[in-house]
């Protein structure tokens, strides 16, 4: 399969030129020092030449045939040229497919995407651990919106070694009879959850075959939450060589983990062109520098496509960039950068490139307003969902994926504000 944009189409008929390479900032190599100094260890850094290899013959095995077809190079030429990237840029090999530098006019800005590798460790260290804790927890983040009046999910149940441990809900009879979210407190990227349908004319909740009372639903998640899965619903593991070759994460399931019971939300009805059906929501990062005022860095929204009941990019959601000053979207595209990108939504048929996002202001305020509530943290991905009910929180990520919103972009981070902001919490 061809990748979606051609250099020929790019520069009108002709073949695009390597640029200079962009140099890094003062802050963005300050970063860099800290991570080396700060985060790994020494053998880290020692052994990276070779642990990188096993992902790089596994990202060329995957993508050589792609990148041949469009630019000609071969297997050989991409192994050369992708090793001396990652080892020069410090960064995994997936990120050289996913940005795309295998092309002669993008390769100059190999040094400014912030990789997974440097960045999300950052993240873990710079960030306030107190906050990091109520963020990434889906029931302490919903309580902690609850009690500063920030518009959120409401959290119904909370299961815990199998027990009913919270509940806005006293038994089976108050479970609202509507459509059910049931995720884990702590799993990222949309694994673990399930969306339970409800039925008004059997009174049962449907989900991957089966069909539940509410009673019945109630114990089988506490059965979930010790690990336990009915038959049927837990997800299949690959053999090995498949998820050796598949250029997305695979879920898998079945440790013992707290899990939570939310309304299933409904998209606005302006934001039916974006989505199969399930919700749509809006990554939006936002950074402040150490004492300031938070400012919105990225921000790109992320779409449910196929028979998929969650929206995150591992999950085969589209993502597709929002411009900060009129929330105008741009051609989104996959985790996969085999896969091409989409100006219309292959399930709608709607378009979605030079599209408006409805109601962008007050998707940008509700995230500010909610980094302002949280003062020590240096930065958060949050997603913000568009229902019939207004703009809400739906999560907090204080790990959030660089790669999600530097490939959505089609620009590197290091070219933000993010790098100074997130040195000056390293001070």
């Amino acid at each position: 399969m061809a990748y979606p944009l051609q250099p020929e189409q790019e520069n009108g008929g002709e073949k695009a030129a390597e640029l200079p390479r962009s140099l890094p900032s003062e802050a963005e190599l300050a970063m860099r020092r800290y991570f080396r100094e700060k985060v790994a260890s020494r053998a880290e850094g020692r052994l990276w030449p070779i642990r990188v290899l096993p992902p790089l013959m596994k990202q060329t095995l995957l993508h050589a045939k792609a990148v041949r077809q469009e630019t000609g190079q071969s297997p050989w030429q991409l192994l050369r040229d992708c090793y001396a990237t990652c080892l020069r840029e410090e960064s995994w090999p997936a990120g050289y497919y996913r940005y795309r530098l295998y092309r002669p006019e993008r390769r100059h800005l190999a040094g400014r995407f912030i990789d997974e590798r440097v960045g999300f460790p950052l993240l873990m260290k710079l960030n306030d651990p107190e906050d990091v804790a109520v963020l990434d927890d889906k029931l302490q983040f919903a309580a902690a919106c609850a009690r500063l009046g920030l518009p959120h999910v409401e959290v119904l149940a909370y299961f815990e070694n199998g027990d009913l441990a919270q509940a806005a809900i006293n038994g089976p009879e108050d479970l609202p009879r509507d459509d059910l979210f049931v995720k884990s407190t702590s799993l990222r990227s949309g694994w673990g959850v399930q969306r339970w349908a409800y039925d008004p004319a059997s009174q049962t909740y449907r989900h991957a075959g089966q069909r539940l009372t509410a009673g019945e639903l109630l114990r089988a998640i506490g059965k979930l939450s010790l690990g336990e899965q009915e038959e049927g619903s837990a997800p299949k593991r690959l053999p090995f060589w498949k998820r050796w070759f598949s250029n997305e994460k695979q879920q898998e399931g079945g440790d013992a983990r707290p899990y939570i019971v939310q309304r299933s939300m409904r998209n606005h009805a302006l934001m039916a062109p974006f989505t199969n059906g399930a919700l749509c929501t809006v990554r939006i990062v936002t950074a402040r520098p150490k004492g300031g005022e938070p400012q919105v860095i990225v921000a790109s929204l992320r779409m449910p496509t196929g028979g998929s009941v969650v929206d995150n990019f591992v999950a085969g959601g589209l993502a597709s960039p929002i411009d900060l000053e009129t929330g105008q979207l741009g051609p989104a595209v996959y985790m996969d950068p085999r896969r091409p990108d989409r100006d219309v939504h292959p399930d709608t048929g709607q378009p979605i490139a030079d599209a408006v996002l409805p109601f962008w202001k007050e998707v940008r305020e509700l995230s500010l307003r909610a980094h302002r509530a949280f003062p020590r943290i240096a930065t958060v991905g949050w997603d913000i969902a568009i229902t019939d009910d207004g703009v809400r929180l739906l999560e907090a990520n204080t790990g959030w994926g660089f790669h999600v919103v530097q490939m959505a972009q089609g620009k590197p981070l290091g070219t933000t504000a993010l790098p100074e902001m997130l040195m000056s919490h390293a001070v």
